[in-house]
C-alpha cells in the first residue's frame, strides 16, 4: 500500500539544529534510511594554554548553558557539585575532574534509565547510558558557574553502534568536548545536534500515535581513511598536556 509522505527540512533553535520533519496521515510500518559520507574536523589545544583560574568572561552565546533545563536541574545538585568538585582550582581541571567522576562513579546500563529520567535519578542510581553520563555532566558544570551543552553526534569505533551523547564545556572561549562514558575516540565523533540537553537535541521525537521498533547505526572509517585514522583517546590527550574540541 502506498502512502502520501509529506517531507520537510527545518533549521531550529539557537544552534541552528538542521532537522528533518516527516508527516504520515495513514497508519501502517514506515521505515526511514540514509546515509552520508563526511569529514569529521578537530583542534587540539595545549591545556596550558587553556586553564583558567579566575571566571571566565561572559559571552552573550553562552549564558543560556548556565541555566537549569528540563533534563539537567542543575539547581538542585549545586551542593553536590561543589562538595565533589569546588575545591579543585581551574575550571578545566574541574571540567576534566568531572570527566574522571563520571567514568569512575557511572554504571554504563542499557535500559539503566527512561526517557523521564533527570540527573538527580541518575546520580541517585549510578547508572544510565550516555545520555545519563552527558546530562549529570553538564548539571555538574552549569553547578559551577561553568557553560556546557548537550551534543548528539555519530560516533566511530564505538560499540555496540548507536546514536551517542557527549558533552562540551565553556573555558576560555572555546567548546571543548567531554564524554564520561569513554566509549569511542574523541576525533572519530561528528556533531549532529547542540542543545541545553536532550529534550532539544534527540535524533528523533515522535508525535501523535506512533511508536518506534527500533533502529540501526552503522559509522565506518572509509577503507581510504583507515589506515591514516589514528583514534584519539581522553587518556592519550592527558598524557599528551592536551584536550581536544570538535569543529
Amino acid at each position: 500500500m502506498s502512502r502520501d509522505v509529506v517531507r520537510t527540512n527545518l533549521v531550529v533553535g539557537r544552534e541552528k539544529n538542521r532537522f528533518t520533519r516527516i508527516e504520515v496521515e495513514e497508519g501502517g510500518a514506515l521505515y526511514i534510511s540514509y546515509e552520508a559520507r563526511v569529514m569529521p574536523t578537530h583542534q587540539v589545544f595545549a591545556l596550558d594554554d587553556v586553564e583558567l583560574d579566575g571566571p571566565d568572561p561572559v559571552e552573550s552565546e553562552t549564558i543560556p548553558y548556565l541555566f537549569p533545563s528540563r533534563y539537567v536541574p542543575s539547581d538542585r545538585l549545586r551542593a553536590a557539585a561543589l562538595d565533589l568538585f569546588g575545591g579543585i582550582r581551574g575550571r578545566l581541571k574541574q571540567v576534566i575532574a568531572i570527566e574522571e567522576w563520571l567514568f569512575q562513579n557511572l554504571f554504563y546500563v542499557i535500559g539503566g534509565s527512561v526517557e523521564q529520567s533527570c540527573t538527580r535519578d541518575t546520580l541517585e542510581l549510578l547508572t544510565g547510558v550516555c545520555r545519563d553520563f552527558a546530562h549529570l555532566g553538564i548539571t555538574f558544570c552549569r553547578a559551577l558557574c561553568i557553560p556546557a551543552r548537550y551534543v548528539t553526534v555519530y560516533a566511530a569505533q564505538l560499540y555496540p553502534q548507536d546514536f551517542h551523547a557527549v558533552f562540551e564545556a565553556w573555558v576560555g572561549g572555546v567548546w571543548y568536548i567531554v564524554d564520561g562514558t569513554r566509549k569511542a575516540p574523541l576525533n572519530g565523533m561528528l556533531r549532529i545536534a547542540t542543545g541545553l540537553d536532550a529534550s532539544d537535541s534527540a535524533v528523533a521525537t515522535l508525535f501523535g500515535s506512533v511508536y518506534g521498533q527500533g533502529l540501526e547505526v552503522e559509522v565506518t572509517v572509509m577503507d581510504e581513511e583507515a589506515e591514516t585514522f589514528v583514534p584519539i583517546y581522553r587518556e592519550e590527550l592527558l598524557g599528551e598536556g592536551e584536550i581536544l574540541s570538535l569543529c
